[in-house]
């Protein structure tokens, strides 16, 4: 079973009570059942679930740091048979998990823009935009064509149909457009930036969140055939707000005030950390060392090592152990003789979640300008990119330069292939932070090229998904709509922008 945190109470709920009309046998009107909720309480609900429900929870992380190997399970430990076979059905956890999760949040945002709209706060209506984008992303991103026009209207479209991916993304580019320029006229009073546990109400934030968020959504689209004049004209609009991008120690997380109490610690520690009296969690014994990625490390004396991972026995060794990915385990190899998450990402029960950290955007941004989509020094990006991932993990800029120096997995000059470099330093940095991403751009890019394959007994397909399956509720509840998508497979089935 699936762990997930939720921290704060969405108001899905609550607007049940106010779905249906009021007919002549109502004869009471309870003031207790809330039929409007001010903006700013549901933001910060809602912030906090994508947090927990995205790069905080346990779905983001369980089948995709797998695939990425950054962390392999151990023995004596059952369970996982889809995510090492690859082998899943409509009904796999991680299908339906992330797909009732993120239409959840969802629904917030869709309250929150409807009301914003009506009091006339400019504020909470780009932040809506903007998060509705991030959550719509990914689940194009997951599922390709998916309810968009009609969604988180249950009211009006029961049965709500399927939109095509790329028009869903051509929209959320508008969408965030929009957003940009209302955060550029938005006024914040000081209760509605304390309800912003993201940018405590921080415009300039929010506007370089949106473009950054944009500029993700384009380079999504960079190997499709006539895309690339599209792509340039859309990144003139992100030039044109004034925004600019996330940069150096501008990342966006969130953190509500964390606190060592059952239910109220970071999610990405509660689930892969320690509890509240300091033992261990099971997801914290559970995902180890995958040797692809700690190989990468060690053979580069790359200082991320001891961040990234630590030694056997939850670092109480000596010694750096991992597993191949998909290999058979026996019951000693346990978290006490391999190594397991590193220090480096798991900082504090109180630490601050990360949403987009400022070396993705940079890294983002390195591409872009290799690409010839940004002006700015690919190679300045990048060697930033790689600096901001070192000081988040604990590390000093001075020995990030080193790296960038002495090292040729590293060395901006020793590398033909800039789009590779820049692709598996962004691979070695968002371990730990983020594993979709690096899924994504394996999917849309094939890199890095040599990535493993789980040699898993149960494998029938020597091949890394491409995409999620549509969840078995949707099949029951909404079965015209997603039987005329056709047959899905996760390995032929591919999301538009998987071109390659």
């Amino acid at each position: 079973m699936k762990k997930k945190l939720i921290y704060v109470f969405t108001v899905s709920a609550i607007l049940l009570f106010g779905a249906c009309k009021k007919g002549f046998l109502d004869i009471n009107d309870n003031p207790n059942n809330a039929t409007v909720v001010k903006p700013a309480l549901v933001l910060t609900g809602a912030l906090n679930n994508t947090a927990a429900y995205t790069t905080g929870g346990s779905i983001f992380y369980s089948f995709a740091a797998l695939w990425m190997n950054y962390w392999m399970t151990p023995g004596g430990v059952s369970g996982w048979y889809e995510e090492r076979s690859y082998n899943f059905t409509t009904n796999w956890s991680g299908s339906t998990t992330l797909w009732a999760n993120l239409y959840d949040n969802l629904n917030d945002y869709a309250y929150l823009e409807t009301q914003s709209k009506a009091s006339g706060q400019n504020f909470f209506i780009a932040v809506a935009k903007t998060m509705k984008a991030w959550d719509y992303q990914y689940l194009v991103d997951f599922y390709g064509n998916v309810p968009y026009t009609q969604a988180s209207k249950s009211v009006v479209f029961l049965n709500p149909k399927y939109d095509k991916a790329q028009d869903i993304y051509e929209d959320l580019a508008k969408q965030l457009d929009t957003a940009a320029n209302l955060f550029k006229t938005a006024t914040v009073s000081p209760a509605d930036a304390g309800a912003d546990i993201y940018a405590k109400g921080d415009v300039q934030k929010w506007g370089k969140f949106a473009n950054t968020l944009k500029l993700r959504i384009l380079l999504r689209q960079s190997e499709m055939p006539g895309r690339a004049q599209y792509i340039k004209d859309e990144i003139a609009k992100i030039t044109a707000n004034g925004f600019g991008y996330i940069g150096t120690g501008e990342g966006i997380f969130n953190n509500p005030g964390y606190l060592n109490t059952a239910g109220k610690q970071n999610p990405f520690w509660a689930v892969y950390g320690y509890g509240v009296d300091g033992t261990r969690t099971a997801s914290h014994g559970y995902m180890l060392a995958s040797s692809y990625g700690m190989n990468f490390l060690q053979d580069n004396d790359d200082p991320r090592l001891g961040k990234l991972y630590n030694t056997v026995n939850d670092g109480a060794g000596s010694t750096y152990v991992s597993l191949i990915w998909g290999q058979d385990v026996n019951f000693d190899q346990t978290i006490v003789t391999v190594s397991s998450i590193g220090k480096g990402v798991l900082k504090s029960y109180d630490q601050s979640q990360p949403m987009i950290t400022d070396f993705e955007s940079l890294f983002l941004q390195a591409e872009a300008a290799q690409r010839g989509y940004l002006t700015s020094s690919a190679q300045s990006n990048y060697e930033a990119a790689v600096k901001a991932n070192f000081v988040y993990l604990g590390l000093t800029e001075a020995e990030a330069t080193t790296y960038l120096t002495d090292q040729d997995v590293a060395n901006w000059t020793s590398n033909s292939d800039k789009i590779a470099l820049i692709i598996k330093q962004k691979w070695a940095a968002m371990n730990g932070t983020n594993a979709i991403e690096p899924w994504t751009d394996y999917r849309r890019l094939e890199l890095p090229a040599d990535m493993p394959i789980s040699i898993a007994s149960t494998v029938t397909t020597k091949k890394i998904p491409v995409r999620m399956l549509y969840p078995q509720r949707e099949y029951n509840t909404n079965a015209a709509n997603v039987i005329a998508e056709g047959t899905i497979n996760q390995f032929t089935s591919r999301i538009f922008w998987d071109v390659k």
